[in-house]
């Protein structure tokens, strides 16, 4: 008893120690209202575009905004883990930061310069070339909002509020003068000019505060950047790889029928699972801080705050299964029996998925283990594979909700036994 007691304490002074912490808690408030915003937001843009459009040309929309978004990520690389990490880490030091930004933002113009022109010959390609103004906008408007950079700050509020501001501008934009008789390129134009704008404020922001920072360094340096950071990129493929494979197996042997039905189960854990970023996203700088100054207390932290979110989620999952019907037909009135049987399975995933991400983020990012990451990726991916091929042929959809359960559970133990043989090795100090 004595024992317990003593660890509540323990839970309690770590606790109140980071709650102290102005920015975290300042972020994870902000996050969370934020966050509500937004889902309202697409509340109200999303039925209003696909009635003005229709379903066919909404198809096309979705088509091209899916080829805008992997030109995003090309720019995006991974430097909202990577360069935030050492964001946060040398923060109080004027010339690090100077370099990380410098050297980040180099990266990002190479990239930049690269994504405008595969978008150039795409859209010349798909006979799309009324869209290159608007993509040239919103490449640009991208590489002007360094959000990486006040991430790693603790500042994510700041870049939130201004992505709220890009998303309320083109809402606006959207209702007003989108209607049924409005071109595809209407809504990539008003996309554009809310994006372009957005990166413009971004840029008054960072240079007002912290105008010493602001400017490009040598090519090669940006390249450098580039290759120290590929792993984390190499595992957001292999993310996307891991996200669309499932689906692709169901297309293929059962159809775009069954695909729909696994497609609603899967949105509602992928909702639950957002329930606990406002948190996570707040905490992963402050992590990366903490476990560069010492390994032993990082870890403390990381036990007890995943005792936090692990409580939290399993109340989620408690809600979700008992009011599942309500929850199931909020989104479709269509297989609601066997769309609950996929959740339930899928909710075990949801679980599982949490605390996997945690670990992921807020231990084996900051301590440096990309290799290891990109390892647990291709483990969850062979799993998917191996056994979502014969399952999902053998007992249909239902398969597929296992054969992703089975995945997650090989992702979890990858990363607990990890986390066992590392947890007391010293801390290995990066540079950038």
């Amino acid at each position: 008893m004595r024992s317990l007691k003593n660890e509540y304490e323990k839970y309690k002074e770590l606790t109140l120690s980071l709650l102290s912490h102005k920015n975290l808690t300042v972020n994870t408030i902000s996050l969370f209202i934020i966050y509500g915003f937004n889902f309202l937001i697409s509340l109200l843009v999303l039925p209003h575009l696909i009635k003005s459009y229709g379903i066919s040309k909404w198809g096309e929309v979705v088509f091209l905004q899916l080829v805008l978004n992997y030109l995003i990520w090309i720019i995006d690389w991974s430097f909202n883990q990577y360069s935030s990490k050492f964001i946060s880490i040398n923060s109080n030091k004027f010339k690090e930061l100077k370099n990380v930004f410098r050297e980040t933002w180099t990266a990002q113009f190479i990239l930049t310069i690269l994504s405008i022109f595969i978008s150039f010959f795409l859209l010349y390609f798909l006979g799309e070339e009324t869209l290159f103004l608007p993509f040239f906008l919103i490449l640009i408007g991208n590489f002007l909002q360094p959000y990486w950079f006040l991430n790693g700050l603790e500042k994510i509020y700041e870049s939130a509020l201004l992505q709220l501001f890009h998303k309320v501008f083109f809402a606006y934009l959207t209702i007003s003068f989108i209607n049924n008789s409005s071109e595809v390129k209407t809504y990539f134009l008003y996309y554009s000019l809310s994006f372009f704008i957005t990166g413009i404020f971004y840029q008054i922001r960072v240079s007002s505060k912290y105008k010493n920072l602001i400017g490009l360094i040598s090519f090669w340096k940006g390249f450098r950047t580039i290759k120290k950071s590929s792993g984390l990129f190499i595992s957001s493929i292999l993310g996307s790889l891991i996200n669309s494979s499932l689906p692709l197996l169901i297309s293929s042997f059962l159809g775009t029928g069954k695909l729909g039905m696994f497609n609603i189960a899967d949105r509602i854990k992928g909702i639950s699972v957002q329930l606990s970023h406002p948190l996570s996203h707040s905490l992963y700088p402050r992590m990366t801080k903490e476990y560069y100054k010492s390994k032993n207390k990082g870890n403390k932290i990381l036990k007890y705050f995943l005792y936090l979110f692990l409580s939290i989620t399993i109340v989620s999952f408690i809600f979700l299964n008992l009011y599942i019907k309500e929850v199931v037909s909020y989104f479709t009135n269509e297989d609601i029996l066997k769309i609950i049987s996929i959740l339930r399975i899928l909710l075990f995933s949801f679980v599982i998925n949490v605390i996997e991400e945690i670990m992921v983020y807020q231990y084996m990012i900051p301590n440096g283990m990309y290799k290891e990451i990109n390892k647990l990726r291709i483990s969850i991916l062979t799993t998917i594979i191996l056994t979502g091929v014969p399952f999902i042929y053998f007992f249909g959809i239902i398969g597929a909700a296992y054969s992703n359960l089975i995945s997650e559970l090989v992702g979890l133990i990858y990363v607990l036994t990890k986390y066992n043989r590392t947890k007391k090795q010293p801390y290995k100090k990066e540079s950038f």
